[in-house]
């Protein structure tokens, strides 16, 4: 599993579902490289072999999370 697909996990179905799906794919692909300028750290220890530590799930999870309620608000979907 890449780095890209573990952080699109957390990512509340309600959100992907929301995005239409022609977006979806530019939607998804511009969050995670936000994610990855961001913080390189974070997206560095998702890289790494294996499921991500819970800590780091959550802090990702709310990262993600919220870019997306802030796109969602910012296209009113």
């Amino acid at each position: 599993m890449t780095a890209d697909e573990k952080i699109l996990a957390l990512v509340k179905p309600e959100y992907m579902e929301r995005i239409p799906k022609m977006f979806r794919g530019h939607a998804t692909k511009a969050t995670i490289k936000k994610i990855a300028q961001e913080h390189p750290d974070l997206y560095a220890k998702a890289e790494e072999a294996g499921e991500l530590p819970d800590d780091l799930a959550q802090e990702l999870s709310s990262i993600i999370n919220g870019i997306f309620e802030a796109k969602m608000k910012k296209h009113n979907f």
